[in-house]
């Protein structure tokens, strides 16, 4: 399991550093946590699947804040999706830790549509508005996967087994990072994808990228966390991606280092 395998990764990278939880929240679009080492504080987001039947009440909540932020993090492999979006975010704020100060990290500020070409075969899995929009500015062949009910979609949404050979075959895959919480994400990727790009996207991608890049994604564009406090305050008053963007976060990419043959 993906989220499994990066959580141990993030467990290795820190293991003999003092990390302790500073705050929790949960909104009605993300839950955040927000993280302090000797490398600062650093904050972390995950979305938060509310309409989901699995997506109960968190069974220590009010007590969160005072657990190890390894502890938190584990709450990741959750059934219970409330719990499984509080897990993701730790693991986010933790690998921002992690790469502060890794030199194999190397990030860059790029929109997940910046890697697409003109008239480009596109597969969107999870429906994100604001991307779409974009991607139609660049071209027409734009084929949409969710699981969850929209109202007024801009475009045509199809099932997951109606998009499978569109996705397939398509030229760039792109892949909403709430696919961590629910967990997806691993289906999604054994796939046999075709595609010169395979992106996961949004602030719930935030995370280390190595286990995403081992399993064929070629770049994983989340946010960093300029403000973590302010962040806080803005899920718990219900703020989603464009408040975090206006107030306290930036976008980040990591892309897939090439091989030199």
């Amino acid at each position: 399991m993906i989220i499994k395998e990066t959580l141990e990764l993030v467990r290795e990278r820190l293991s003999g550093l003092e990390v302790i939880v500073e705050g929790v929240a949960v909104g009605l679009f993300y839950a955040g946590i927000v993280v302090r080492s000797n490398h600062g504080v650093h904050g972390g987001v995950a979305y938060v699947f509310r309409a989901a039947p699995s997506c109960i009440p968190v069974k220590n909540a009010g007590s969160l804040h005072e657990l190890d932020p390894l502890t938190l993090a584990e709450l990741s492999l959750s059934p219970n999706l409330a719990e499984a979006a509080v897990g993701v975010a730790a693991i986010n704020a933790l690998s921002q830790v992690a790469m502060c100060e890794d030199a194999r990290y190397r990030p860059v500020n790029v929109d997940v549509t910046d890697i697409v070409r003109k008239n480009e075969r596109v597969a969107v899995i999870g429906y994100m508005e604001p991307v779409i929009r974009k991607l139609l500015g660049k071209t027409r062949e734009v084929i949409v996967s969710e699981i969850i009910k929209v109202d007024n979609p801009i475009v045509p949404i199809l099932p997951p087994s109606e998009a499978e050979p569109h996705i397939e075959t398509a030229n760039v895959v792109i892949i909403t990072g709430s696919t961590l919480v629910n967990k997806t994400i691993d289906e999604i990727l054994s796939t046999k994808l075709r595609a010169r790009e395979v992106a996961v996207a949004g602030p719930t991608a935030s995370i280390l990228p190595d286990i995403l890049f081992d399993h064929g994604v070629t770049s994983v564009m989340g946010i960093e966390i300029t403000d973590p406090s302010k962040m806080l305050r803005v899920i718990t008053q219900g703020g989603g991606t464009q408040q975090l963007l206006s107030t306290c976060a930036r976008k980040k990419a990591y892309f897939k280092p090439k091989l030199i043959e």
